[in-house]
């Protein structure tokens, strides 16, 4: 089998231009809704070898990836360049909800319209499948998961596994071929912006455990899971869509945590990994991981035996931006080991960034053998896949039956409840009496995330919350409140005996959550219940008198939650906390309090503040 797919990929590549290498290369961002001529071309004219599907039902230019254009202004075309079309729709709606079997249906096409390339190479089709507010497909009623956390937080890596595994088949049926997922980060910040609940945890130990069943999980279905952010983001206090972080963390407490957790992945066969736009000195003091040579090639493949795909995180987040040009982080990326460079929302550059490489190729910066080796690892993994016979080949009638079989779906209603936790109820306020007024106010959580129909909706846990009781005031506010509607609250908070409240967290939401209107509420002396997906004080605030945490700002999470609190349901006795809150009693109490003085830290937890 060996033999005959190296001899088949060996063959593939000698027929390759260096143009088709490059592009093969390239995964672009596809938004799932309808084809352009933007999205054809990506694929037939830029040789695209994936795509990543996003929430955003919307191609356009004018989406800038965090704020930012792509474009280097002092690239030269070489003589060869060429450009392809562009779209320049704006986003004026909700968006399009798009069911599985539609998105099957166009998966096929695009599948169908990468075989007939000369090359005749499928797409690696791609997803963040997270849990939380990182599911990129919520649409049709697609099934969704608790984040990794919520996982750990039910402490069975069996359940882990049937999770992984049933997430793979049901996007599998789909089209999609490839997880970024699971996140190794070892989460030992309380302060991390950007991994929180995306964690499986604070203890290494624990991690390598949940990471082990994920991948085989998610493998056994036939996906490829992705081990990311390597070498590892759970000690940053930045989010690298905004700036350069540095991990400072030594080779001893690296090699007990972050590498620990990766090392988990590696040896449960991931077939991919996914690289940090993080400078880790221990290893390399002047480049990121996606750019250093030291780490993905000496370290990883040498010292870690990691032999799969490597992926960059999205190249055109300001942490390369900022310092390095698009189409030379492409090229300094693939020369220091990176497989596969992951574009998104940067479609003016995406032509840069392919002659870019090719650029590279041919004035000797990057060796074209360095390109074949790419290029091999990423033909290696199709096959083994078997996506050159089924590519383009799904069956839209298995998508819509794994999707609505009852099985599944009480499964995901099952594990939904099983990741319900009481954080407190210093007053026993708990189950909530028929008898009160109650004011309910629900953060209207970003479009993107939901799959705009009656499933997935603004109004979730309202809706879910009519269904136990009409003594119920109804009220929402924007993720986080403006000042006009914590005003509203309070007025309407007079009316009512309880207040009942969201506050999630989501990192793309940089103005915060509603922390500030639960200390308004408080401020005017109202009892206040907080449901939230955050495990940590920016969730679970010490302001409120009970909180309940479900990790997922999911459909089935947010509806059960609202069964908990009317009592309805219990808690299973077995879920736990699956991190140690006690670094957060050092921490400020809220936004804007000074923090207490800091204790000395172990440095197989603590040390190495990024």
């Amino acid at each position: 089998m060996s033999k005959q797919r190296d001899d088949f990929v060996a063959a593939k590549i000698a027929k390759l231009s260096l143009l088709e290498k490059c592009g093969q290369l390239l995964t672009f961002t596809w938004r799932g809704a309808y084809l352009t001529p933007s999205g054809i071309e990506q694929v037939t004219k830029l040789q695209a070898g994936g795509l990543c599907l996003e929430p955003y039902a919307l191609e356009t230019c004018k989406n800038l990836y965090w704020g930012r254009s792509q474009i280097d202004p002092d690239f030269k075309k070489p003589k060869d360049y060429f450009d392809i079309a562009h779209t320049y729709f704006d986003s004026r709606s909700f968006g399009v909800s798009v069911t599985p079997e539609e998105l099957t249906e166009a998966l096929n096409k695009l599948q169908e319209l990468a075989k007939s390339r000369n090359s005749g190479i499928p797409l690696h089709i791609t997803i963040d499948m997270e849990g939380d507010f990182k599911n990129d497909y919520t649409a049709g009623r697609v099934l969704q998961f608790p984040p990794p956390m919520g996982i750990t937080a039910i402490g069975d890596p069996d359940l882990a596994y049937k999770v992984a595994n049933l997430m793979g088949r049901q996007m599998a049926a789909i089209g999609v071929t490839q997880f970024y997922h699971p996140v190794c980060d070892v989460n030992i910040n309380p302060l991390n912006p950007e991994i929180g609940v995306r964690s499986f945890g604070d203890d290494p130990k624990v991690c390598a455990k949940f990471i082990d069943a994920t991948v085989r999980g998610y493998q056994d279905a036939g996906v490829a899971a992705t081990i990311k952010h390597f070498a590892g983001r759970g000690d940053s206090a930045t989010d690298a869509h905004d700036v350069l972080d540095v991990c400072r963390g030594d080779r001893k407490r690296m090699e007990a945590v972050e590498l620990a957790a990766f090392q988990a992945g590696v040896d449960a066969g991931a077939w991919a990994l996914m690289t940090a736009h993080t400078i880790f000195p221990a290893y390399d003091d002047e480049y990121p991981a996606t750019l250093s040579k030291k780490i993905l090639t000496d370290l990883l493949r040498g010292e870690m035996g990691f032999d799969g795909v490597i992926v960059s995180d999205a190249i055109g987040m300001a942490a390369i931006l900022k310092k390095w040009p698009l189409p030379k982080a492409c090229a300094m990326a693939i020369k220091a080991g990176v497989d596969t460079i992951l574009l998104k929302a940067d479609d003016e550059s995406r032509s840069q960034c392919l002659f870019g490489i090719k650029s590279a190729v041919e004035d000797g910066f990057l060796s074209e053998e360095r390109v074949d080796d790419a290029v091999r690892r990423l033909l290696c993994m199709k096959y083994d896949q078997g996506l050159f016979e089924k590519a383009g080949k799904m069956d839209p009638k298995k998508t819509a039956a794994i999707v609505r079989s009852k099985e599944n779906i009480d499964f995901s209603w099952e594990v939904a409840h099983k990741a319900l936790l009481v954080v407190r109820d210093d007053k026993k306020l708990l189950p909530l009496s028929k008898d009160k007024k109650i004011l309910v106010i629900e953060q209207a959580i970003p479009y993107e995330f939901l799959g705009k129909d009656l499933y997935s909706h603004p109004h979730m846990f309202c809706e879910q919350m009519v269904k136990h009781s009409t003594n119920l005031i109804l009220d929402d506010t924007a993720f986080h409140a403006e000042q006009e509607e914590v005003d509203e609250a309070l007025e309407l908070a007079k009316q009512a005996d309880l207040v009942v409240m969201t506050n999630y967290y989501a990192r793309i939401e940089k103005k915060g959550n509603n922390t500030h209107l639960v200390r308004a509420l408080k401020a005017a002396g109202h009892d206040v219940v907080v449901v939230t997906n955050f495990p940590y004080r920016k969730g679970t605030t010490t302001l409120a008198d009970a909180v309940v945490c479900n990790f997922s700002g999911s459909p089935d999470s947010i509806r059960i939650s609202a069964d908990l609190l009317f009592g309805t349901i219990k808690p299973y006795p077995t879920t736990r906390m699956p991190i140690d809150l006690s670094a957060e009693k050092n921490l400020p109490e809220e936004p804007g309090t000074p923090p207490k003085p800091e204790k000395k830290k172990q440095i197989n937890v603590w040390g190495g503040k990024c």
